[in-house]
């Protein structure tokens, strides 16, 4: 499609789905509505309220994609206040709408579910990063998806927790 792009394929896209607009999710997030573009002053870049003033009549109109695009950055984060209480709903329905998840139900005992805990990336890297059979990781920072930092030491492979299988196994005198 010629003179087109992704942002306005987004706008379009998201009327045709009746998706709400901006002011509805800030609206659910927060329990207020904005009534005013300085409303927004908390969320957007300064800069970015005054032009949406000029191309948006009210502030209900304004899409939710081009609001999460001009959100303020949370430090450490790509997203906003906006766009990490979406994720954040939609992380916590997922996990509680999937019957399988360990957490859910009483599929496990509380010291399976210790043990269950104790298995993450960290781990799981240190167990299998292996160039040609030699140990590719022997140091790692323990929240493996974040940059190493004065919170988050590098520190040896072996001082992660290591999950423990025998309160997964029965014996025949259980």
């Amino acid at each position: 499609m010629f003179g087109t792009d992704l942002k306005s394929l987004d706008i379009q896209r998201a009327r045709d789905h009746g998706l709400p607009g901006y002011n509805d999710f800030v609206a659910y997030c927060f329990q207020k509505r904005a009534a005013t573009w300085d409303d927004y002053n908390k969320l957007l870049l300064p800069e970015a309220i005054e032009l949406l003033s000029t191309y948006y009549k009210s502030v209900e109109d304004l899409d939710l994609s081009v609001g999460l695009a001009f959100e303020k950055k949370i430090d450490g984060t790509q997203t906003g206040q906006i766009m990490q209480c979406i994720m954040g709903q939609q992380f916590r329905r997922t996990r509680k709408g999937d019957r399988f998840f360990y957490e859910n139900g009483n599929y496990f005992t509380s010291t399976q579910v210790t043990e269950i805990r104790k298995a993450n990336m960290a781990r799981i890297l240190c167990d299998t990063a292996r160039v040609n059979r030699v140990v590719a990781v022997t140091q790692i920072q323990p929240a493996a998806f974040l940059l190493p930092s004065s919170t988050n030491q590098l520190r040896s492979c072996f001082s992660n927790p290591t999950p423990s299988i025998r309160e997964f196994i029965q014996t025949k005198y259980d």
